[in-house]
């Protein structure tokens, strides 16, 4: 088999010749850690890392290059800077201050979108019928992604995911109840531009996957409530998951950190078809996700911090999920990125035993 038609059949409950093996993806610092402990220099991304250590070629950072942001972007200013700090408006017309190096999260200042006013005049930046917001070589490189027989997807940020970049996410989640005209139009807008920026790719039938990006829980529950999900973001999700069934697409799965149990059996109710990367630290353990919905489709859900502690945290791990993995349609990865606290040898150890007990499954 392909690595698209193992991972499309897999995750559809589907006999596969063996377990799917991937990994979510690793964070830069980690890569800066791994190179002092053995690892090659000249792997510094995920996709290296894939090769080097013969691991399938994750869905996740290969997604169809179409910009699905503002166009054009702001340009990037300067606006005040010490020694230490500086304070930035981006490309997507976000204000905030951030440290020159070591950069954590920045203070933000202001978002593009506070009123109905701000966001018409942003709006022509969000004209999804733009021919330009596909690359020039962009049918030649689906054809080359056909012919290596990877995994042919794109990654949408929705209906919580963009306005909260759009309108920070504290202002965001205060719209529904200060300005519900002004979420509406959002709303309804996002689903405009899904149809208009991807009639061309899905038109060619050959799009298999779609992540719909939202990110919208935290450690003990969803920011907004499944009440306001239901109200504005629902019949959105079913427009546009209509829009992708017609179009060929196989599986459809939100990206969504946090505790999410409130939130998949809206989404199952939209007809996706499940959701990652199952964060166990927020309580969305993915065997109590399969139990609350039935043929979730599910990715995941392996404790990055028991992974930190070395072999037998990585052991016991692997020991909990496999039962899941033999349900199908659940593959095992860390439940985000790869944390620099993971040494290298830990982490050799984990992709090789997740291989043989992977392996072992299979046969």
């Amino acid at each position: 088999m392909t690595q698209r038609e193992r991972f499309l059949s897999f995750m559809r409950f589907q006999p596969v010749d063996r377990v799917p093996l991937m990994e979510v993806g690793v964070w830069e610092e980690t890569f800066e850690r791994w190179h002092h402990e053995g690892l090659p220099k000249w792997v510094t991304c995920l996709q290296h890392l894939e090769d080097y250590l013969q691991m399938d070629r994750s869905f996740n950072l290969n997604w169809l290059p179409i910009n699905d942001g503002l166009f054009p972007r702001f340009a990037r200013q300067v606006r005040e800077e010490t020694g230490e700090d500086e304070v930035v408006t981006d490309e997507n017309g976000v204000t905030y201050r951030q440290r020159k190096r070591h950069r954590t999260i920045p203070q933000y200042i202001r978002f593009p979108v506070e009123t109905m006013e701000d966001y018409e005049r942003i709006a022509p930046r969000l004209d999804g019928s733009d021919p330009a917001r596909y690359p020039e070589d962009f049918d030649e490189d689906l054809r080359c992604r056909r012919a290596r027989g990877e995994i042919v997807g794109l990654s949408f940020p929705a209906f919580f995911g963009y306005p909260r970049e759009l309108m920070g996410m504290e202002n965001w989640c205060v719209a529904f109840y200060e300005q519900p005209q002004l979420v509406r139009r959002i709303i309804a807008d996002r689903v405009r531009f899904f149809k208009e920026l991807y009639a061309r790719v899905l038109a060619t039938g050959a799009l298999d996957f779609v992540q719909v990006w939202e990110d919208m829980a935290y450690k003990t529950a969803p920011l907004i409530s499944p009440e306001l999900v239901r109200a504005h973001m629902l019949p959105a999700y079913e427009e546009i998951v209509d829009c992708m069934r017609a179009g060929g697409v196989k599986l459809i799965m939100v990206d969504c950190d946090g505790r999410v149990g409130d939130l998949l059996p809206l989404w199952r109710e939209a007809g996706i078809d499940g959701t990652h990367p199952c964060e166990i630290a927020a309580g969305s353990d993915p065997f109590a996700l399969r139990r609350a919905c039935p043929g979730s489709a599910l990715q995941g859900g392996m404790d990055k911090r028991l992974i930190a502690r070395g072999r037998e945290g990585i052991d016991s791990e692997l020991a909990r999920i496999m039962p899941l993995v033999r349900e199908g349609a659940f593959i095992p990865m860390l439940d985000h990125f790869v944390p620099p606290d993971v040494s290298w040898d830990d982490y050799r150890y984990y992709v090789e035993r997740r291989r043989e007990l992977l392996g072992r499954l299979s046969a």
